[in-house]
């Protein structure tokens, strides 16, 4: 073959490459989903970096959580089920270290922030959109209907919230059971020796789902999806 003939690349093609107006719409989304998830914990661990004391920290990140969720309700005239469950968490972490000071009864706080989150998700799994269906609509700007995604959301969102059920009461257990000095130090590395793996698994098993998806013959739904998400 002649060096100088043009050939055919094998990348995407350049009909299904987003626009750039659709990249910085994306990014938008991006931004948006970190607001969502971070302005409150930002809050939080800033006040504790300055020198506030626990107490007035969580109760900052309340009031900063309760202000973006009012904002984001002027903006999309709706109330956003995720800011609603930051403020909802930081809300109660307030609430718990305001009823008491013994280092105890504080180490319980977290794990029953996780058990709500949990509580959550699984809560979820009993309507028509679970929770990693709901944060992935967010970040890519409309829902899924294939039902092999949806199915993989479903069990993702399973496995996340009882996994962090579990984990909770572990940590619980552990609070109750062993020295405050003894729990305090390991509880924190508990909470990511859940959530790491948990994380890596929801990344692979979405990876098969994607990958079933794509060896099937496309129907006209997903392709009317592609040219939506697309667009946007």
């Amino acid at each position: 073959m002649d060096p100088s003939e043009p050939t055919s690349s094998p990348s995407v093609p350049q009909s299904a490459r987003p626009s750039a107006p659709a990249r910085t719409r994306r990014l938008g989304r991006l931004a948006r989903l970190a607001l969502d998830l971070g302005i409150s914990p930002l809050a939080y661990y800033g006040c504790l970096l300055a020198g506030v004391a626990t107490l007035p920290a969580l109760l900052t990140a309340t009031a900063v959580a309760a202000l973006w969720l009012a904002a984001t309700v002027l903006y999309d005239r709706r109330a956003d089920g995720l800011a609603l469950a930051m403020l909802l968490m930081y809300g109660l972490s307030a609430a718990f270290a305001a009823v008491t000071s013994e280092p105890q009864p504080l180490l319980l706080r977290d794990p029953l922030v996780s058990a709500l989150a949990g509580f959550v998700f699984l809560t979820s799994c009993l309507t028509a959109t679970p929770a990693t269906a709901y944060l992935a609509g967010r970040l890519h700007g409309q829902p899924s209907h294939d039902p092999i995604l949806l199915r993989a959301h479903r069990t993702e969102t399973l496995v996340c919230g009882a996994g962090l059920m579990a984990e909770a009461v572990v940590r619980v257990l552990l609070v109750l059971t062993l020295p405050v000095s003894t729990a305090a130090s390991l509880t924190p590395p508990l909470e990511f020796a859940v959530l790491i793996p948990l994380v890596v698994w929801m990344v692979r098993h979405r990876r098969k789902a994607r990958t079933r998806i794509t060896a099937q013959p496309p129907s006209i739904t997903s392709v009317l999806e592609r040219h939506q998400g697309s667009a946007r």
